[in-house]
């Protein structure tokens, strides 16, 4: 794959205000460049790419900082997920279901202008120039990144947005979703097949311009939203999940063809490194949920995942109280280095979870054990872990005492175990794809517990300490974040379209259009 030069975010001046009233054009810096030379050039629609790209997975990159990541994902998405614990005792808010309005803020302002609002200035570039193949590109990064505020908050400001603040229900966001994915993989699979091989290669932060691996992506994540209605609308995702599979160009299948930004392409921190291992002495370490279920499954992965402390590994859980500095020195860190430990959308192992799991549903899509296995090995391939003989390993999951506060937990499974056991039923074999996509997917929070809350798999142990007064259930988690203060304040009408549409309280304890797995 051929990589030119990028053009580094922070110089292009691109930063914007978290402020729904922002002037997009008032916020660009071309250092001297003339409007006609940042047309020929790309740079303009190049720079608004890049901005895109930079908050899918919010990097310290173009202003923004690792605490930006913190308060916006990492005290909420990672939380949730069980990746992660919090070891500072102002951040215990979200661990014992207290929602605070500051974070929320970020979540959904960290969307809109880092993400929508450049957008809607490429859209209208690629338009002006009749660009179908950028305006795809845009649109793909537009999905990877408002699907999981959708996923966060339910209903969002989408459908029109730029010129109406109006909330859409989650149900129609995702119609488009599938709308834009769908034209933007018809409009580059035309391109390649005419010999376009590159698209704003000097921008790309993710595949260096390659249209095929952008396919690939696109592909993959229409599966990955088709089989997260599947509950909601089971005819609507298997037509989605139809279409990817038929694709002629295919599926993520390979590390060099999973969806990360490319450090190679623009050095970047890792902002897990920066919140685990820099601030207050680590203001975060890893969760006692994958540490638990990952160490009790035999997983030959915890060392790639975790670092060892005292010759084993031990994770943070949530809703801690009492002495929060024990857990830094006695818990295990994130196994991420500042600046070579790559930040990634989409690993290849979840390619095949997908094709597991549809095919589970679906006979029609082939061998569900067969694609199971293949999502194995291909997320220790990524990792670097030697899988010995872990697909024949019987081991499960028991329970779990947390070695600081001796706080107990018991897990509730269907007989998982990393071997794939052909007489199980339905729930029995969903339980193991669904667990080994929710590990290969760590350290992505956002997608990690909207899979959770979809499957109800893996059973995480509940948090310690429930401040919600009972709105959000020990048992399930926090199924959404209500929505945003600043957006209540200033948004009221717009905010009052998204309540009705939400059907339920506006709290952490309503679930999403999808969320409907009746199992639990």
């Amino acid at each position: 794959m051929k990589y030119n030069k990028i053009f580094p975010v922070a110089t292009l001046a691109l930063s914007l205000l978290a402020s729904s009233c922002i002037d997009m054009e008032d916020n660009i810096n071309p250092n001297g460049v003339t409007e006609d030379m940042m047309k020929v050039d790309n740079l303009k629609t190049g720079a608004f790419i890049q901005q895109m790209q930079t908050r899918v997975i919010l990097v310290a990159l173009g202003g923004k900082l690792s605490s930006d990541y913190q308060i916006s994902r990492n005290l909420s998405h990672d939380l949730f997920a069980g990746y992660a614990g919090s070891t500072l005792g102002a951040f215990q808010t979200h661990q014992q279901y207290v929602m605070n309005d500051q974070w929320i803020n970020s979540t959904f302002n960290e969307a809109y202008t880092g993400i929508m609002m450049p957008w809607l200035e490429v859209s209208k570039l690629a338009k002006e120039q009749n660009n179908s193949e950028v305006l795809a590109i845009a649109n793909i990064v537009k999905v990877a990144g408002m699907s999981p505020i959708a996923d966060t908050f339910g209903p969002i400001p989408y459908v029109n947005y730029g010129s109406t603040t109006d909330y859409d229900s989650q149900e129609t966001v995702y119609n488009l979703f599938f709308s834009e994915l769908g034209d933007a993989i018809d409009d580059l699979t035309a391109y390649y097949v005419g010999g376009g091989t590159e698209i704003l290669p000097d921008y790309d932060l993710v595949y260096g311009g390659n249209t095929e691996s952008w396919i690939r992506f696109a592909n993959t994540l229409r599966m990955r939203l088709a089989l997260r209605v599947v509950y909601a609308n089971p005819d609507l995702a298997k037509a989605e999940v139809k279409k990817s599979m038929e694709n002629t160009i295919g599926f993520i299948e390979t590390k060099t063809q999973r969806a990360e930004l490319r450090q190679e392409l623009q050095q970047y921190e890792n902002p897990l490194y920066v919140i685990d291992y820099e601030f207050n002495e680590g203001d975060t370490r890893v969760g006692a949920s994958i540490v638990e279920i990952m160490k009790q499954l035999g997983d030959p992965r915890c060392s790639a995942y975790f670092t060892a402390v005292d010759g084993d590994y031990h994770g943070v859980p949530l809703g801690i109280t009492g002495n929060l500095s024990d857990y830094q020195t006695k818990c295990s860190h994130f196994n991420v280095t500042k600046y070579n430990t790559p930040v990634v959308w989409m690993p290849a192992a979840e390619s095949f979870f997908l094709r597991a799991e549809a095919a589970l549903r679906w006979p029609e899509f082939g061998d569900p054990q067969s694609f199971y296995e293949a999502g194995v090995k291909a997320s220790m391939e990524e990792t670097g872990a030697s899988i010995g003989n872990y697909l024949s390993s019987t081991n499960t999951i028991t329970g779990y005492s947390d070695p600081v506060s001796g706080y107990n937990y018991t897990f509730t499974t269907n007989g998982l175990t990393p071997a794939w056991d052909a007489s199980a039923n339905f729930e029995g074999k969903l339980e193991r794809i669904a667990t080994q996509k929710w590990i290969s997917l760590f350290p992505n929070g956002a997608e990690g517990w909207a899979e959770v809350r979809r499957t109800g798999y893996p059973d995480l142990i509940d948090t310690k300490t429930n401040g919600s007064g009972n709105v959000v259930k020990s048992e399930l988690g926090p199924r959404r974040l209500p929505f945003c203060l600043q957006e209540r304040q200033n948004n009221t009408a717009g905010v009052a379209l998204g309540v009705q549409a939400l059907g339920g309280a506006d709290n952490a304890g309503t679930r999403t259009w999808w969320d409907k797995n009746t199992r639990f």
